[in-house]
């Protein structure tokens, strides 16, 4: 037996209360023993005895009312009790796997020609759950896919109107979130009234997801559920169907999807050229021809075909130019006709944005073409307009001298490079730190004009400078460099397969300042584990260090591919470009933090506008849509932008199409506690044969009822106008036989 409200049940130790006060007042008695005793000895005894047996009986009937009421109130139940016309009301919470891979289509589920996705026969199964549960029961659905959406506070027949909306639904889930989802479902019925408590999982149980995580998962929230005060049992309802559960009729079924969508490079210039690159996966086993379309928001700009070989993937390119500087929407879909039209398109924003201004200060400047280090500079920020004489570039570059700047220039500038320059003065460092702190971005080159000593009596970072640790004097060194595992910047897999060529004949090696509150980040080292490319963030910007030259003397890097992505992604990490769109997983936070604002207006994709209060230097959550697409926001005159996508891991992950097998199913839930059903009838059935538990409470208040009532007459025969008629009277010559003692 347990307790619905097992505190409650602590109450019981009340009946301490009246055994208490019984015993404090009990009275002392002094017995003197006389000659006309023998007249009421007999008598006396007799009415002695009758009162102390009502009086223990009062007593014991005073102790159990306060025990019988904590129970009641505790609401005793027994859990091992057959309810077999299963009548007992029940709490069920229904989580619902609403990802990715639930809108699959299954061409032979339903009437001939009927086609319904997954979700579709989930709902259909559910709400005959909802139909057929016992009058008194109440029921919650969970949306498990991020960001999990919970209906609770719902009668079944609501529920199972509102389940409706499901079926023509177009919001994008992320994955299946297990553990939040578990957990909500559990606190709701925590707060029950029903002593029946259920979880109910329908899913697809993919395999890819339930082999890894997933199954431990399981496994863990089995054990939180049966460790609950009262017991929630769970139990999973599978929504495909054992032909989608066999992998070779899986595999047998015609799929294409959209697997990524990229953009080379990840921003562009009004009329600049932009390459998408989108990845499709075809997952039957006959060759299929796909035409694919690219569209600008509502306007189709190319559309080509391509033959995907069987159970394979193929890229399709589109060329894209933008004409003007602002946040656009890029989508790209599939036009082909199979089974799971839902993965057949995906969305991705594009940030348009004015060249950036970089000025480059070269310390060896020379006459002849591509002898300074400014000339293989130049070329990697601006390939377009030196090569081709075309728009497009990300960057505008301008070259001076060591002397030829001042710090009036700095104001109309995103960026500057620093080419082996052999010392910089106090006030040219002072203006540098200034610039950096603005949200400029910064990058030193060192070659061998720069002057080692000079350097190191720089200011460091913390002291309100640049110098990051003390540099040594450049030596011959040969070698090669290599990523590391923490860097301020990602670079594709064909420019890090071009990094591991760059061989290397000169550099600086330095010492960090031990006096750094925050270490700088090596995004790039030599084979030895010195530093090649370091960065620190200073206030808004960033400023990185470069223990070579940027020209072919030190080493090949600037022949190889990777020089030209390299210098860009170093430079559109420092530059703080102006503010625009930032891109979210699907079913994580959108989270702000504006500055010179008290209202900010939202709306996010799919989603009315709300306006929200803005308390200073406090960051807002602003929440997130379960749909892929922008959110925006207005924070003054300032926009914000947000973009909500599944990311390329989670879209692979949700595409696949091998589901467990009948038998592996049969095992998770069995290491899970919980069993297996591939209906609505199953489930029911189940659970009307199933130990439903019966509540004991009416019991006890019935039994608290009449304790008041024997209490209530004990009481009345033990009072003294009732006992005198009981007692027989006294000769008129006998003394009172006791006397009260003085104690």
């Amino acid at each position: 037996m347990t307790f619905l409200n097992a505190l409650l049940a602590f109450g019981a130790t009340a009946f301490s209360v009246p055994l208490i006060i019984h015993l404090l007042n009990r009275s002392k008695y002094l017995t003197i023993d006389w000659g006309a005793m023998q007249f009421l000895d007999a008598s006396v005894k007799v009415n002695s005895r009758r009162i102390q047996w009502k009086q223990l009986l009062l007593l014991l009937i005073r102790c159990l009312i306060p025990v019988l009421l904590a129970l009641a109130m505790a609401r005793p139940l027994i859990q091992t009790w057959k309810d077999t016309a299963g009548s007992t009301p029940m709490s069920l919470a229904i989580l619902l796997d609403d990802s990715l891979s639930m809108q699959s289509v299954n061409d032979k589920q339903g009437r001939i020609g009927e086609k319904r996705n997954r979700i579709q026969q989930a709902v259909a199964q559910i709400q005959k759950i909802l139909e057929e549960l016992p009058a008194g029961s109440d029921a919650s659905v969970i949306l498990g896919g991020k960001p999990i959406e919970m209906w609770a506070q719902h009668q079944p027949s609501e529920l199972s109107k509102r389940l409706l909306a499901l079926n023509d639904r177009t919001e994008s889930a992320g994955r299946l979130d297990l553990s939040e989802a578990a957990r909500s479902a559990a606190s709701w019925l925590e707060k029950s009234s029903n002593p029946r408590r259920h979880l109910l999982l329908v899913s697809d149980f993919q395999a890819s997801e339930w082999k890894s995580t997933q199954q431990d998962l399981s496994r863990d929230l089995a054990k939180q559920l049966a460790s609950r005060n009262v017991p929630i049992a769970w139990s999973f309802l599978n929504a495909a169907t054992p032909a989608e559960a066999a992998v070779k009729d899986a595999a047998s079924e015609t799929n294409v999807s959209i697997l990524s969508v990229e953009s080379i490079p990840s921003q562009v210039v009004p009329q600049g050229k932009l390459t998408i690159s989108v990845t499709l996966q075809n997952d039957s086993q006959e060759a299929a021809q796909v035409p694919m379309v690219l569209m600008e928001g509502l306007d189709e700009v190319e559309r080509q075909s391509v033959t995907i070989a069987a159970n394979s993937t193929s890229t399709v390119r589109f060329v894209w130019s933008p004409t003007k500087a602002e946040d656009t929407l890029i989508k790209v879909f599939a036009d082909y006709d199979d089974a799971s039209p839902q993965d057949h398109s995906m969305t991705k924003v594009v940030r348009v944005r004015e060249p950036a201004k970089v000025l480059i200060i070269d310390g060896d400047r020379k006459r002849e073409a591509m002898q300074s280090e400014s000339d293989f500079v130049r070329l990697a920020l601006t390939p377009f307009s030196l090569l081709r004489g075309e728009p497009g570039d990300l960057f505008t570059t301008s070259v001076v001298d060591p002397g030829g700047w001042n710090e009036a220039m700095l104001k109309d500038t995103d960026g500057v490079i620093c080419c082996n320059l052999p010392d910089l003065n106090p006030d040219q460092r002072k203006s540098l730190r200034a610039f950096v702190e603005r949200g400029g971005g910064l990058l030193f080159c060192l070659g061998d004009k720069v002057q080692v000593d000079k350097l190191n009596a720089w200011e460091s970072i913390s002291e309100g400078g640049l110098r990051i640790g003390a540099w040594t004097t450049r030596t011959a060194w040969e070698g090669s460099i290599k990523p590391t595992s923490s860097p301020a910047f990602e670079l594709s897999k064909a420019s890090l397969d071009s990094l591991s060529s760059a061989r290397f004949v000169a550099r600086n090696t330095l010492k960090l300042d031990d006096a750094l509150t925050t270490p700088p980040v090596t995004s790039i080292a030599y084979q030895d584990d010195q530093p090649f490319l370091i960065s620190a963030a200073i206030g808004a910007g960033r400023c990185f260090w470069m223990s070579s030259s940027c020209d072919d003397d030190d080493s090949n890097l600037p022949s190889l591919p990777v020089f030209l992505p390299l210098v860009q992604r170093m430079m559109t990490t420092a530059i703080r470009w102006p503010a625009g769109w930032k891109e979210t997983p699907l079913g994580e936070t959108w989270i702000e933090n504006p500055s010179q604002a008290t209202k900010l207006s939202v709306q996010l994709p799919g989603l009315t506008t709300r306006e929200l209060a803005i308390e200073p230097n406090k960051p807002i959550d602003l929440g997130t849509g379960r749909l892929e697409g922008v959110g925006q926001a207005m924070a003054g005159e300032r926009r914000l932008y947000n973009g909500f996508a599944t990311s390329s891991a989670d879209r692979k992950q949700e595409l696949a199409r091998t589901l467990l097998a009948p038998e592996e199913l049969e095992t998770l839930a069995k290491s899970a506690s919980a069993s297996v059903h591939n209906d609505a009838d199953h489930w029911l059935n189940q659970e009307r044969s199933n130990s439903n538990g019966k509540e004991l409470w009416t019991w006890f208040w019935l039994g608290l009822l009449a304790l008041f009532f024997a209490e209530m007459f004990l009481q009345q025969s033990l009072s003294p106008r009732s006992s005198k008629a009981a007692v027989p009277s006294a000769p008129s010559n006998a003394i009172n036989t006791t006397k009260r003692g003085a104690a």
